[in-house]
């Protein structure tokens, strides 16, 4: 009986106090463990000559990009004047063939009186549409004449062309000068139609 005491004194002890062995694992976990957990901190952070690499190269993007972005938008703006300025043509012959004012005169109207008979949308209506300012004016023969002009709202930023067309319907051009409304039709110098 003495020795089943011991032999369940032993097992006691051994629950109460675990062997050496085990604290030492549970020492060398947690060492490992701190370890570990600094080695994961230091190696997430960049250092400065990466960040500066990483600015550099966007720097570099951008340099190629915007330039290539102002003149996509350009064009687009061109393009969009030139289809304003076909729905101009189109709604002076709607407005002229029906008499829109009522006044019993087949005339041409100007940009505020298409806008008013919803010919043309409020927004060109207003004169300023996508980085280009237009006015449509009855010519001086107002029952066979009208023009009309499309020119950048800040020249070289919004567009590079100027554009005018009147009753022929054909739209012209030019790169150096803005077109003067003569009320006469087209006399406007170095110019060329669009599309040539």
């Amino acid at each position: 009986s003495t020795a089943g005491w011991r032999w369940h004194g032993a097992c006691y002890s051994l629950l109460r106090d675990p062997p050496i062995g085990q604290h030492r694992l549970q020492n060398h976990l947690q060492k490992n463990h701190k370890e570990s957990m600094l080695k994961l901190h230091t190696k997430r952070a960049f250092t400065l000559i990466e960040l500066m690499i990483v600015i550099a190269i966007i720097a570099i993007i951008a340099a190629i990009a915007i330039p290539n972005l102002i003149e996509a938008r350009k064009h687009g703006n061109e393009s969009a004047a030139i289809g304003s300025l076909k729905a101009i043509s189109s709604a002076q012959s709607l407005f002229r063939e029906g008499d829109k004012e009522g006044d019993g005169t087949l005339d041409y109207g100007t940009l505020t009186e298409l806008a008013d008979q919803t010919l043309v949308d409020g927004i060109l209506g207003s004169g300023t549409k996508q980085g280009y300012n237009f006015t449509a004016t009855g010519g001086s023969q107002a029952q066979f004449t009208w023009d009309a002009q499309g020119q950048p709202s800040v020249p070289n930023t919004t567009g590079d062309r100027y554009f005018y067309t009147d009753h022929t319907g054909v739209i012209f051009y030019t790169t150096t000068m803005a077109f003067s409304a003569s009320g006469a039709g087209f006399n406007q110098g170095p110019a060329a139609p669009v599309g040539q």
